[in-house]
């Protein structure tokens, strides 16, 4: 087949290098917009965590994280190149009054699924062995399955793989709507210029860049705090804590003093304030559709939309694309993607 992806994020990008793999003519355009969610995400790879009740979104991101390995070694070896993928494991905080139900509620996932690793709580030590600036003001628990992966770096490595398999990429705008290709849509935020169902809105996400002062340089796990807050160790001293949930129209990327101030005042809940130094804020804009569930599915019978993946993108993206393409190609998929699929295709 001839295929033609529109937006080349992560989800785009995928699912574009999955089908150059399986034989098909793909190009990509890319208009490289601002804001696009891929560059401002922080790379956590950890659904296992999450209280999400969904058990569609459950099956989605649990593959995805199961696939990721295994794609990333297949990737990086293809390429040569590093998408900062680490396998370091992810440090939960609690208030003490939960601390226990969220241990057993997160070690019961780990039953028969060997890619969580082990859950186990941390003393005060063991903490401060694994992340040394850290407070040690809440109990930690510890989920050895979790990593995280640099946004930036695996898109990068992706978009290299796809033209390397002979896929095309233009960093131009799709100009071809009415021509006779089969489409894909993966447009995210800007998924609102186009008329197809479902309706796209999106959420302005902020985070914090910061450098740890005081700390030696070891790959400190993953961190999720308390709330929807966490922290990522980049490289060297260099972290991120984020993120700002905002619901918005505008596809400004300016960062807002207010969110500044939020995440400036979440950084002291976990590390001195002269530990720090605050260098940069960095804003995505993060889309989403009904009950914040991806929707993966025909628009028409030569139109599919990929679209909606919120903070679930970097995680589900990679498996996505395989999913997609086994699709398109008439192959069977792991998991029954009518389940993303909550419109009827135009006819």
């Amino acid at each position: 087949m001839n295929i033609t992806i529109i937006g080349g994020g992560l989800a785009g990008a995928s699912i574009g290098y999955h089908l150059v793999k399986m034989g098909h003519t793909v190009t990509i355009y890319d208009r490289e917009d601002k804001g696009q969610a891929t560059f401002a995400s922080a790379g956590i790879v950890c659904p296992w965590i999450s209280q999400r009740r969904n058990k569609k979104w459950y099956r989605l991101v649990t593959a995805s994280a199961r696939y990721y390995p295994d794609f990333i070694r297949t990737l990086e070896s293809e390429t040569d190149m590093s998408t900062g993928y680490k396998n370091s494991g992810a440090i939960c905080l609690f208030k003490p009054d939960i601390f226990d139900k969220a241990t057993k509620r997160i070690s019961d996932k780990a039953i028969g699924h060997p890619e969580v690793g082990q859950v186990r709580q941390l003393t005060r030590e063991e903490l401060s062995e694994l992340h040394p600036s850290l407070t040690t003001k809440y109990p930690a628990l510890i989920v050895e399955g979790g990593g995280q992966v640099r946004g930036l770096k695996l898109l990068q490595a992706i978009k290299t793989a796809f033209i390397k398999h002979g896929g095309h990429w233009k960093q131009e705008s799709y100009e071809g709507s009415d021509d006779d290709s089969f489409k894909i849509y993966t447009t995210g935020a800007w998924g609102s210029e186009q008329d197809y169902q479902p309706k796209i809105a999106h959420q302005r996400a902020e985070i914090m860049h910061f450098k740890l002062l005081n700390q030696k340089t070891v790959q400190s796990p993953v961190v999720m705090a308390l709330g929807p807050t966490y922290i990522v160790h980049l490289e060297d001293d260099n972290y991120v804590i984020g993120t700002t949930h905002i619901d918005t129209d505008s596809f400004d990327t300016s960062p807002t003093e207010e969110s500044r101030a939020y995440l400036t005042e979440e950084l002291y809940k976990y590390f001195k304030p002269e530990d720090v130094e605050i260098t940069k804020m960095g804003v995505g804009l993060k889309p989403y559709t009904r009950d914040y569930l991806p929707f993966i599915g025909y628009a028409d019978k030569n139109t599919f939309i990929v679209n909606g993946m919120g903070s679930t993108g970097l995680t589900a993206s990679p498996f996505v694309g395989l999913e997609v393409a086994k699709l398109i190609n008439n192959q069977q998929t792991e998991l029954d993607l009518n389940d993303y699929s909550y419109i009827e295709p135009q006819t």
